[in-house]
């Protein structure tokens, strides 16, 4: 059971033995929700209390300068394959263009970029590596749909260089008066050109051109997703998984979205200030709820908190940016739109060493979150930090703590090494295990010689999760059943053993948590 309550409603804060009281402003006037954790993070927060300032802020980045965009769409010969009875490419193409749709009325100027469709060429990498053009140039209002016109003229042929498109698309984004860039990668697999993606999504994150990069992966295995996911944060943008042609078009949609609120995004910002320790051994200890850091904090600056968890019990402290930097001379500063926000969340343990998730850390436009886990293995509970080694921390700041069910507990649930060892289900056999956060998929060994019926039912019902199945002895994928509902029962038609994937569908940056049952039977 999660626990997420505000000590704020309570008057007070007690500190550990060292550290004198600390109080927290009261919060409890009826706010159900916080306007400030936009769609783009699925609610990540869940908030039930805070407060929220009068009135509601357009935040929107300064001068007239628009975003922009450029799309890199996957026409390499693996998007000739089909997928449920179609052409891979054409439930592209259309998901994309109907994605266009909500660009047309704003802001927003795109591109787009291709790889892998000059069938001119020979179908080998040395001729093929090199294909990858700018399609059709930035086009706005309109125009938008031209961009849908021009990806009907290409067919799917050659080699993927992921990496050689995006430092293309930098390029590209560079030449552009922009005050936000972005790229979106729309692909069916991995590198095959001999590049280094995530090198390159990093490097060009890092160049301080506010350029983000993002990526839809359309019905990948386990070894291209997580490619293509690294790619994605690495680039400080996000992943969107897609088995099949209604999740892909349901991920252009979410990709095209965030652009749209990048434009202009809509802002009612919570309070709840509170005062954290100096050091580790001064950390004040707070109880789960919603708290904003109530301070600026100079660079290299840290605040921190001591948390109680029992053992078997996952702290969760998620991070929320509400502002932009501030700028300006000391006793002159001021809010700037045109200085991205940032946050560090220090995961320690009681003794003050890094500890569970580590270090995670974000640096990006008001609405963007990150977050940090840690694992009680013996009751002492954990200390973590609010804080930034780059840029300073404004007092808007907000962090939630919480206390969840640690995964890959008790119940026998286990890890995905594709070596690991498995525990194992007979028929009429049943088990439980938990799935989220960190913990990305479980394989379950499946004992048969015969064709068997396997439910698996996950207790969070609006969460998305995706089963493959394997033959235990060579490896090879022969199913990849497509959950319609939370309690989802498939069927598997084999004579020997196999293994059960089961893994979240949901985004790293906006992940979801959920206990399951997995049950099979002849």
């Amino acid at each position: 059971m999660r626990h997420t309550f505000l000590a704020g409603v309570t008057g007070c804060l007690m500190a550990s033995a060292a550290i004198a009281q600390t109080e927290s402003i009261p919060v409890d006037h009826g706010v159900d929700a916080c306007p400030a954790f936009d769609l783009i993070q699925q609610r990540i927060l869940e908030v039930t209390r805070g407060t929220v300032q009068p009135g509601s802020d357009i935040v929107a980045p300064e001068g007239d300068a628009p975003v922009a965009v450029e799309f890199i769409l996957d026409a390499s010969g693996s998007m000739g394959a089909q997928s449920g009875g179609r052409q891979k490419m054409q439930i592209a193409l259309e998901a994309f263009e109907a994605a266009l749709g909500e660009l047309q009325h704003t802001t927003v100027i795109a591109s787009l970029r291709a790889y892998g469709f000059d069938t001119s060429l020979a179908h080998t990498a040395e001729a093929s590596c090199p294909n990858t053009e700018m399609v059709y140039g930035f086009v706005g209002g309109d125009g938008i749909f031209d961009l849908g016109e021009a990806a009907r003229d290409l067919v799917p042929y050659g080699y993927t260089p992921i990496a050689a498109s995006l430092e293309a698309a930098a390029g590209d984004l560079v030449g552009i008066m922009a005050r936000e860039r972005l790229i979106v990668l729309i692909s069916d697999g991995e590198e095959t050109c001999g590049g280094d993606p995530v090198a390159t999504a990093a490097g060009l994150s890092a160049r301080g051109v506010n350029l983000s990069t993002y990526v839809v992966g359309f019905d990948l295995d386990n070894t291209q997703a997580e490619q293509m996911r690294a790619i994605a944060e690495a680039g400080g943008g996000r992943y969107l998984d897609a088995p099949d042609g209604e999740a892909l078009a349901e991920a252009m949609r979410e990709a095209v979205g965030m652009t749209v609120r990048r434009s202009e995004r809509t802002l009612m910002r919570c309070s709840n200030p509170v005062q954290g320790g100096l050091t580790p051994e001064g950390a004040v200890l707070i109880e789960p709820g919603i708290y904003t850091v109530g301070e600026l904090l100079d660079v290299g600056e840290y605040r921190y908190f001591r948390v109680g968890t029992q053992e078997g019990e996952l702290g969760v402290v998620r991070g929320l940016l509400q502002s932009y930097a501030y700028v300006g001379e000391p006793g002159d500063l001021a809010e700037s739109p045109a200085a991205l926000g940032a946050m560090t969340i220090r995961m320690l343990d009681p003794e003050g060493e890094r500890a569970g998730s580590g270090y995670p850390r974000i640096r990006n436009l008001p609405g963007e979150s990150t977050a940090g886990y840690y694992a009680d293995t013996d009751g002492h509970g954990f200390i973590f930090a609010i804080g930034d080694n780059y840029e300073t921390v404004t007092p808007e700041t907000l962090f939630e703590v919480s206390i969840e069910p640690a995964h890959d507990g008790e119940g026998g649930d286990n890890d995905a090494d594709p070596d690991g060892e498995y525990p194992a289900l007979t028929p009429a056999g049943s088990a439980t295990g938990h799935l989220g956060h960190d913990d990305l998929a479980d394989i379950w060994r499946i004992e048969t010689d015969a064709p068997v019926s396997v439910r698996v039912a996950l207790d969070n019902t609006d969460m998305r999760f995706n089963i493959t199945v394997h033959d235990a002895a060579s490896g090879r994928r022969i199913d990849r059943p497509r959950p319609d509902s939370a309690d989802f029962t498939f069927e598997v038609e084999t004579d020997a053993p196999v293994l059960v994937r089961i893994e979240t569908a949901e985004p790293r940056l906006a992940p979801k948590y959920s206990a399951y049952s997995i049950s099979v039977a002849d």
